[in-house]
């Protein structure tokens, strides 16, 4: 045992090295996946669009992420050999805090980014500093709490809020995983679950809803939603890996003794936070360059003709790339758009 000058008590070491070297090697995984994602991302010069923009903020902190996952190596074999450092132990614990709450703030605001287009048909990109920002500042004060109360430590079986100290339950432990992670956690997940089924049914609705509508404004918000489409994936993705943790910390709650059938679901969905959120980018950028090539392949659009007689003439390819960019509220050079999405009128 190491004391802990902080409590004067001795300190358990980490106790699963097993579980450590899977959760540090898929953090390596996701690190470097995440890497891959950004590097394409920025050779393509994507990130001049607000859309891959919000992608690559959620991807840099999976990177973010990975990383302090990553240092759990830092921690192997401190049962037979080393002991655990205290100091180092707090910071880690304090960083995948911060770093958990980072993917989780911009997940929730590509979650409203869709919600307000698919729902309102408002884009919503002036509120970008207001994303960055808020899950910039947001996770580092939520994180700071445990930090004050001197709250991370050893915990199990990584560095973490500790739920006990000196052989004994730490209350204020207890109740800072509820408060500042357990409930808000929970919450979230049935936020986004309704906010993705709203959007299912009104896109469904939409869709099959017959109008005189303007069709070419209806075809140009159609084609932005599909663009937008990808993003769904970072909410759905979070709600699936976010239960396994959930359910094994209120099993930690219910019963004193870990459950390893809990244990090793909860080690691979923590860097699969990371690791998803790398793979989705990729996908999404091959996807593009996929449809590139087939644009390359045909020059011209043909004009139709809408029920207001509102006629659409042929246009080139990069033309229709030029409008559908406007639409996303960037230009091809990067530079702002003035025009937003809205429900055509049918003046």
């Amino acid at each position: 045992m190491e004391t802990d000058l902080s409590t004067n008590c001795s300190t358990a070491p980490l106790t699963n090295d097993f579980l450590i070297r899977i959760l540090g090697s898929l953090g390596a995984v996701s690190l470097a996946t995440c890497l891959v994602a950004l590097s394409w991302l920025f050779y393509l010069k994507l990130y001049k669009q607000f859309l891959y923009r919000l992608a690559a903020y959620q991807v840099m902190a999976s990177l973010f992420h990975a990383s302090i996952i990553l240092c759990q190596f830092l921690f192997l074999d401190y049962n037979s050999s080393r002991r655990v450092q205290s100091a180092s132990c707090v910071a880690v614990g304090y960083l995948f805090m911060v770093a958990v709450w980072m993917k989780v703030c911009f997940g929730c605001w590509i979650t409203f980014h869709l919600f307000c287009f698919a729902v309102f048909l408002k884009n919503m990109w002036k509120l970008e500093p207001l994303y960055v920002m808020s899950s910039i500042l947001f996770p580092i004060a939520i994180s700071s709490v445990p930090l004050i109360t001197k709250s991370y430590g050893p915990s199990g079986e990584w560095c973490s809020v500790q739920r006990k100290k000196c052989g004994k339950i730490y209350v204020v432990g207890d109740i800072e995983l509820i408060a500042l992670w357990l409930g808000p956690a929970f919450v979230i997940l049935v936020l986004q679950c309704i906010a993705m089924l709203t959007m299912v049914i009104t896109v469904y609705y939409r869709a099959h809803r017959k109008s005189d509508e303007n069709v070419f404004g209806r075809d140009q918000n159609n084609v932005a939603f599909k663009q937008l489409l990808p993003l769904v994936a970072y909410p759905v993705l979070f709600c699936i890996l976010i239960i396994p943790p959930l359910i094994e910390r209120a099993y930690g709650f219910a019963s004193s003794a870990p459950n390893d059938g809990l244990l090793i679901p909860l080690t691979i969905c923590v860097p699969a936070f990371s690791f998803s959120a790398g793979v989705t980018l990729i996908v999404h950028i091959g996807a593009l360059k996929r449809r590139e090539r087939v644009c390359l392949a045909l020059p011209m659009v043909r004009g139709r003709k809408g029920r207001n007689a509102l006629t659409i003439t042929e246009v080139s390819v990069d033309q229709s790339y030029r409008d559908t960019s406007r639409l996303l509220g960037t230009n091809r050079d990067g530079t702002r758009s003035s025009t937003y999405f809205s429900i055509p009128s049918d003046k």
